[in-house]
């Protein structure tokens, strides 16, 4: 009986062992669990852990220039990470050569399925193509919107802006800085990096625009640079605030109902001309409009009218075929509109082909929330930009 009673003792010990190491691991596993919760970018450079990132911009952000793919900014800021820290950077770019903020806005909402990654860090590069298609005012809407979709999607990444180096419009230089401050994401000045080499800017450039070897070099050293600041100060990631812009939480619509048209054929679902005259008309709401569309070598040009008015005349010319989602308009009056996109039978400048093709597909808007369409451009009177 004596022998039984010490085996029963024993093994309740061991089971009451068992519990109390499995309830402490457990806690430990928590804790641990919880700490990385709070873990930082920064923190992960400070212990040399590997971190992710991703980039959303337009040809420099994809390290157009470069002469071959190591030497793009992302690789060769990748190398240095992993060399000086111990730090390995793996990394997804939407990137599009001549893309705007609008279409890095768009791609992001619509794309996020294909990057459901938690990443550490968001770098955004754009500016340039912008000033081409919008004034800064327009453009400051549509970036702050693109910094709020990423903190809305990815709340944990520290976000790093860049200006590009070919940019010189002050106030579009202005934008990204006070967006920039808005949010706490650290701002990268190229343009300044490059003056402060003392070369001249087509030393350092492919073409005048794109970053040569010796460019994307400075690019990755000055991103670094930042990187190791953040770290030295244990940079925290800051939160979402209050807008600049009145309504900058834009969520996009696409719209293909057509109302009128004459000329456009039906092709594998793009809407299709190239005869002179020809004209397709969609209804839209809101502010701001954008189409989806293919440009492709043999493209053409669309005048487009927004309620029977001129409004601009967009070319569907690019060197290879691509689906792309251009900007047309924004700060129009809430409410209902119609589009009329008209084949004019012109090729694009560089087009050789000698077609002048249309192949528009959809009109981008803003997403209605109870009747009322989110943006609204004005901005609020501490924030104004020219």
């Amino acid at each position: 009986m004596n022998k039984q009673l010490k085996r029963i003792s024993a093994l309740l010990a061991a089971t009451l062992a068992f519990a109390g190491c499995s309830y402490y691991l457990s806690n430990a596993y928590q804790a641990q669990k919880k700490q990385r919760g709070h873990e930082t970018v920064y923190d992960r450079i400070q212990a040399g852990k590997s971190i992710s990132y991703l980039v959303v911009g337009d040809s420099i952000g994809r390290g157009s220039g470069a002469s071959s793919h190591s030497y793009k900014w992302f690789k060769q800021l990748e190398h240095k990470m992993l060399q000086a820290n111990a730090t390995a950077m793996r990394g997804n770019q939407i990137v599009q050569s001549g893309a705007t903020a609008f279409e890095g806005l768009f791609k992001l909402q619509t794309t996020k399925q294909e990057y459901p990654g938690k990443y550490d860090l968001v770098f955004v590069v754009f500016g340039e193509n912008d000033r081409k298609y919008m004034n800064a005012h327009e453009f400051g809407v549509l970036y702050e919107a693109l910094i709020r979709k990423i903190k809305v999607f990815y709340p944990k990444a520290d976000i790093i802006t860049v200006t590009e180096n070919p940019l010189r419009n002050q106030a579009f230089i202005e934008a990204i800085e006070t967006i920039s401050a808005h949010y706490q994401a650290s701002n990268v000045n190229m343009a300044e990096a490059f003056r402060a080499t003392g070369k001249a800017p087509a030393s350092l450039t492919k073409d005048g625009v794109h970053p040569n070897d010796e460019g994307y070099t400075i690019y990755a050293g000055e991103l670094y640079k930042q990187l190791m600041a953040n770290t030295r100060q244990k940079k925290k990631i800051a939160g979402l605030t209050r807008p600049l812009f009145k309504d900058s939480d834009i969520t996009f619509d696409l719209y293909t109902g057509v109302t009128k048209q004459k000329g456009f054929l039906n092709t594998d679902n793009y809407y299709t001309s190239e005869t002179k005259g020809s004209y397709i008309e969609f209804p839209f709401y809101g502010s701001l409009l954008g189409i989806k569309l293919l440009r492709s070598p043999a493209g053409g040009q669309i005048k487009v009218l927004i309620d029977g008015k001129y409004y601009t005349t967009v070319s569907t010319w690019w060197p290879f075929q691509r689906e792309r989602y251009i900007y047309i308009a924004s700060g129009l009056s809430p409410g209902k509109h119609t589009v009329r996109f008209e084949a004019t039978g012109e090729s694009s400048k560089n087009n050789i082909s000698n077609k002048a093709l249309i192949q528009l597909s959809s009109v981008i808007m803003t997403k209605k929330i109870e009747g009322k369409p989110l943006l609204d451009s004005k901005p609020y009177n501490h924030f104004k930009i020219k």
